[in-house]
């Protein structure tokens, strides 16, 4: 009997990582139980024991826990309805289909692999429209059997098919679907070494674990044929079915490992952050609402429904996807995405920045958040900050030569600067810089009160400086920004001499001038 409360599975096989289309599949059923009040278990289906490893199945573990994918059952948790591996279930496997052989739905099959290639290809030179197992061993008498195994032969357990049945079928997506049996065969549930194939594994386990809805892939709509029929045949309610089509290109074609990375924890380590990641996916078949793509873990549980997934396949954009992670990185605090991009921002600011020059970094990564999309792309774009000697790229060298009186510009600019009240650089002492120093970058956070210059006044002086030279102000600044770090592009300049501090801006300035 089903469960009363909502039970759903994402059922991995440990021979990979999490991909794209295991990482939407987890996600739905995940967000189904959750809106529904139900339990949502992991289950690992480890039965092809030459591919499955426990580093596919911690790296499936990881992946989930990354987007945010915790389950209630399963590996790590434990559970009513374990074991939650296939392997350690092959008991009650042999007892179901002991069952089913007593009361004839199922029998053993004796075939070779080339006896039932035969068998195939004779179908096809009769043109029958039917290729599947021809049905060689299904009414064998006794001596036979006992005649094939004298010959040594193992027999796989074969699910008797009901012939030439209608049935008419219900998904929760899809609709209803009719089905004839007699385009289905007569297919192997347990082979001789008394491992289970999936078909069969499968629905002895969603009974024993109460599954109440079974949300997936849609390459398994037929074998949802042939489950429902052995639900039946055990006497047992088969669960909501739901089947969810397929994740395609831009171009409208079956994914590739071209199109998209193969593991969910590639994303991670390249910066992605796993909320918009997490956000995006879920967008690969369901609609949050018309007008609004962004969206919470807790929103999305208190919007979804099962019945919502489109039919039709979705398109992995990774441009889109850059485009949430922007999206998302602009909603946060400097001090959040300080905190996130860690990892990364530790490749180049020196440990103990983080503790003792906090709101200065936060500072530095306020500049950067409205061009990045990536934690990644900080380490990038800050290490100007760090250098002992700015390293110049081709735009900044030609923007330093541009005009023959570009050294004298910034010899002067350094006297401007140095009789400025600039905060002291990093890594002085900024205790008292860190209590009171804030940029205006983010627009919704006024800056607080500063001890130093802010960016406005060093502008009221820059500007002051370049009318007395009697230069345009634009093409003061090209060589200057060069100067300071070695490249045309980058936040504001006067946030640019702010951040560097006074020290570290009046040096750079003076060794691009030549002294």
């Amino acid at each position: 009997m089903i469960h009363p409360t909502p039970r759903l599975r994402f059922a991995p096989s440990p021979t990979g990582p999490l991909h794209l289309g295991g990482a939407r599949t987890a996600m739905y059923n995940w967000a189904a139980a959750r809106a529904m009040g139900g339990t949502f278990l992991l289950r690992i289906e480890d039965t092809d024991q030459a591919r499955s490893t426990d580093a596919s199945l911690q790296i499936i573990l990881a992946g989930l826990r990354w987007l945010g994918i915790d389950w209630d059952e399963g590996p790590e948790k434990g559970g009513d309805f374990g074991p939650y591996f296939q392997m350690q279930r092959l008991e009650l496997y042999a007892a179901a289909a002991q069952r089913l052989l007593a009361e004839g739905k199922a029998y053993p099959c004796y075939c070779t692999t080339e006896e039932i290639e035969a068998g195939r290809e004779a179908m096809k030179a009769e043109k029958t429209g039917f290729y599947g197992y021809n049905g060689r061993c299904r009414n064998l008498t006794a001596a036979e059997r006992a005649a094939f195994e004298q010959q040594g032969r193992k027999a796989n357990i074969r699910f008797r098919m009901p012939e030439a049945r209608v049935m008419n079928v219900h998904d929760l997506i899809l609709g209803d679907v009719e089905v004839n049996t007699k385009e289905l065969d007569d297919w192997v549930m347990i082979r001789p070494d008394g491992v289970p194939l999936y078909n069969f594994a499968c629905v002895i386990d969603d009974i024993g674990m109460k599954i109440t809805h079974v949300v997936r892939g849609n390459e398994h709509f037929q074998n949802g044929h042939k489950q429902r029929l052995l639900f039946e045949a055990l006497g047992a309610e088969c669960p909501l079915y739901a089947h969810i089509p397929l994740i395609l290109n831009k171009d409208g074609k079956k994914l590739s490992k071209r199109d998209a990375d193969t593991n969910m924890l590639d994303y991670r380590d390249k910066g992605f952050p796993p909320e918009a990641v997490f956000n995006y996916i879920a967008l690969l078949g369901w609609g949050f609402s018309g007008d609004r793509d962004l969206f919470t873990r807790q929103e999305m549980v208190e919007a979804f429904k099962i019945e919502n997934i489109g039919k039709s396949g979705s398109k992995f954009d990774e441009e889109k996807l850059r485009w949430m992670c922007g999206e998302y990185m602009r909603r946060w605090t400097p001090a959040q995405c300080v905190q996130q991009a860690r990892p990364w921002l530790e490749q180049v600011v020196p440990a103990g920045a983080f503790a003792t020059h906090g709101a200065w970094l936060q500072n530095v990564i306020a500049c950067f958040q409205e061009r990045v999309a990536l934690y990644s792309e900080f380490d990038s774009k800050i290490g100007w900050l760090f250098g002992e000697t700015v390293v110049m790229d081709e735009a900044a060298q030609k923007n330093l030569a541009k005009d023959p009186a570009g050294p004298a510009w910034l010899r002067g600019y350094a006297d401007v600067l140095e009789g400025a009240n600039l905060p002291p650089s990093y890594p002085r002492d900024r205790s008292a810089a860190d209590r009171a120093v804030g940029l205006p970058s983010k627009k919704d956070a006024p800056a607080p009160a500063c001890a130093f210059d802010t960016p406005a006044q060093i502008e009221v002086r820059t500007r002051a400086f370049t009318e007395q030279l009697g230069i345009k102000f634009g093409n003061f600044v090209h060589p200057v920004r060069a100067a300071l770090t070695g490249t045309d592009k980058g936040p504001g300049l006067f946030d640019v001499v702010f951040l560097l501090g006074k020290e570290t801006a009046v040096a750079r300035l003076r060794a691009a001038a030549g002294r």
